[in-house]
């Protein structure tokens, strides 16, 4: 095992020091501090204090990283895969990670010291180094959709280009002819699968070459404030597929702000068809990538990870339309 003197010897400084640069204390500079912590992290060194403990480690304790919960679909997973666990035996640790590196390697070693027998993880900010490392701590892991999925560890994913596949067509199939697409930042890899599917239908169906998007944030305070500016540039759209229902919920209300009547004068379609689009007026179209079934399958594959009863499991989901008032189709 990994000890303190291990961690001097490398970085060339006194046990004195790394400790100092451990408790984070003010008589270091901070590029030693940044140096030394490295040169931990990469020794995957674990504290004489927490060492002793790993034999105990809790066998019902199982942690859940998440990059947010002002989003519904991650409330919602949460509460899903809480009660899932519960019903289990099992108890659940939340981790917010709001996707930021030093969050993320602070909370995997909190998963560590609080001897977690399991981590679900969905951030975009977990590489497969630190799935490798809780492994070798003894935590299983499930990566859900926007985590690294690599060879070797378990995942669960959804075909978000089937899902943006389905969102094109049914608006088509309404008789929508000017379609725009509401997506996250420019670089977000899974609404991009969701736009490509979105795209290749339009572009195979009709005479266009591409799709008009709008970028935002996935928040529903954003969709309202960019799609608002989108309105305003006067351009034509019948139809509105959202990268998922936050926004579709801004976008709405933008268009209500503008007199632009929902499903009369535009469809629109979400994604994720969280608890809310029921309520929403009109209630909302949306993409179901199936939450419930994310939650459960992660819980119960993380247990028979635990108790040895599977191997690694690749998991994907395939989404479907749930239709409501806010398409029509077309007479």
């Amino acid at each position: 095992m990994i000890t303190i003197k291990d961690i001097a010897k490398k970085a060339g400084v006194s046990v004195a020091t790394v400790s100092r640069a451990m408790n984070n204390k003010s008589d270091i500079s901070k590029d030693m501090r940044k140096y030394i912590l490295k040169i931990i992290d990469d020794m995957d060194y674990v504290p004489n204090s927490m060492a002793k403990n790993l034999s105990h480690r809790r066998a019902d304790l199982i942690a859940v990283m998440l990059p947010t919960l002002n989003n519904p679909f991650f409330s919602e997973l949460l509460s899903e895969a809480e009660s899932e666990a519960n019903k289990n035996g099992y108890n659940t640790m939340f981790f917010n990670s709001s996707d930021d590196r030093y969050k993320v390697k602070y909370y995997l070693n909190t998963m560590k010291s609080h001897f977690v027998c399991g981590a679900i993880i969905n951030s975009l900010s977990v590489t497969g180094n630190d799935l490798e490392k809780l492994e070798r701590q003894g935590i299983k892991t499930i990566t859900i959709d926007r985590s690294v999925s690599e060879p070797g560890f378990s995942s669960i994913t959804v075909d978000h280009c089937s899902g943006g596949r389905i969102a094109a067509q049914h608006l088509l199939d309404n008789g929508c002819h000017n379609l725009v697409m509401l997506s996250g930042a420019a670089g977000d890899d899974i609404a991009n699968q969701r736009m490509a599917g979105f795209r290749a239908v339009i572009t195979d169906n009709t005479a266009r070459k591409d799709i008009t998007v709008i970028h935002s944030d996935l928040t529903a305070s954003g969709g309202y404030r960019d799609f608002i500016e989108f309105i305003k540039t006067g351009v034509q759209f019948d139809g509105l597929f959202c990268s998922n229902d936050a926004m579709a919920f801004g976008a709405m209300r933008a268009c209500a702000d503008s007199g632009i009547r929902i499903p009369e004068d535009v469809q629109v379609i979400g994604y994720d068809n969280s608890l809310m689009d029921e309520i929403f007026i009109p209630r909302l179209t949306s993409v179901d990538q199936k939450i419930s079934m994310i939650g459960q399958l992660s819980i119960n594959t993380i247990i028979q990870l635990i108790h040895h009863q599977t191997q690694v499991k690749c998991l994907s989901i395939i989404p479907e339309i749930v239709i409501r008032e806010s398409t029509i189709k077309k007479t």
